[in-house]
């Protein structure tokens, strides 16, 4: 077991137990634990409301070539994927760990010539077989989440 101190950085890995201890708004304290698959450092969670607090663990995401009026042609992530669990909310579909899926941030592709197009078409190709890996941390994180 490693032990999380909010105040410092931490580096999380999958499949090491954390705990620390986490002061309740409103009075009292628990020891709070991650799920095995989480990732998150946790360094602001020392204090606060329960339903503040969740686990999660990101997934990388493709980064595309998109225009931007004032800043010509960036780099921004298409398809974010990130499994949380809200461990604390009155909903239960939030208990459980799920994906928070960010296919893209409002931003447009224009002008794409074939070349272009099919080079997209293979970056998405590649990036929805990263995404079966996160399907399948969603499935062994729910199955740990049912065995408590």
């Amino acid at each position: 077991m490693t032990t999380v101190l909010p105040e410092r950085p931490v580096v999380a890995e999958p499949g090491k137990v954390r705990t620390w201890l986490r002061r309740i708004w409103g009075g009292g304290q628990i020891v709070e634990s991650c799920p095995s698959w989480c990732t998150d450092h946790h360094r602001n969670d020392g204090d606060g409301a329960l339903v503040d607090l969740c686990h999660g663990r990101d997934f990388e995401a493709i980064m595309l070539p998109v225009f931007d009026a004032e800043e010509g042609t960036l780099e921004m992530p298409v398809l974010s994927a990130r499994i949380v669990v809200d461990p604390y909310d009155d909903r239960r579909e939030r208990r459980m760990p799920h994906v928070v899926l960010e296919p893209w941030q409002d931003e447009v592709m224009e002008c794409l010539d074939p070349d272009q197009f099919a080079a997209v078409i293979a970056q998405v190709r590649t990036h929805c077989e990263r995404l079966d890996e996160v399907h399948a941390a969603l499935v062994a994180a729910r199955r740990e989440a049912t065995s408590l």
